[in-house]
């Protein structure tokens, strides 16, 4: 019969490796996507997804405190990771960094703008 640290042991192996993949992946978009607007997306979600599995497998294997801790950094994860990408990509925006993605349409372009106001069906 396998012990319940076993099983713990397992989960926590299979979130690391889940946390370096996504990790790796994110690596991948942010050399491969072709403008600042898509890398910085591709980099926010490795950032939170990966970190986020790593520190959860640190915390199976943890005592309560690593638990309490883990728990505030993700927390402080979810809520900082969107600020700083959105921070990020309103200083390209006002750089005047285009968007190289084919079929990308910038929706806060005049051009785009109606005059009618919109209506919510």
């Amino acid at each position: 019969m396998i012990a319940a640290t076993d099983g713990f042991a397992w989960a926590a192996d299979a979130l690391i490796v889940a946390g370096l993949l996504l990790i790796t992946i994110g690596v991948y978009g942010v050399l491969r996507l072709p403008d600042v607007y898509t890398q910085v997306h591709a980099a926010s979600k490795a950032a939170f997804l990966g970190v986020s599995a790593l520190l959860i497998a640190a915390a199976l294997g943890g005592g309560g405190a690593i638990v309490a801790r883990t728990v505030l950094i993700v927390a402080l994860l979810a809520v900082t990771t969107p600020v700083a990408a959105h921070v990020i990509v309103k200083a390209a925006r006002g750089r005047g960094e285009p968007m190289r993605t084919p079929g990308a349409r910038d929706e806060s372009d005049p051009r785009f703008q109606s005059s009618e106001p919109r209506r919510h069906s």
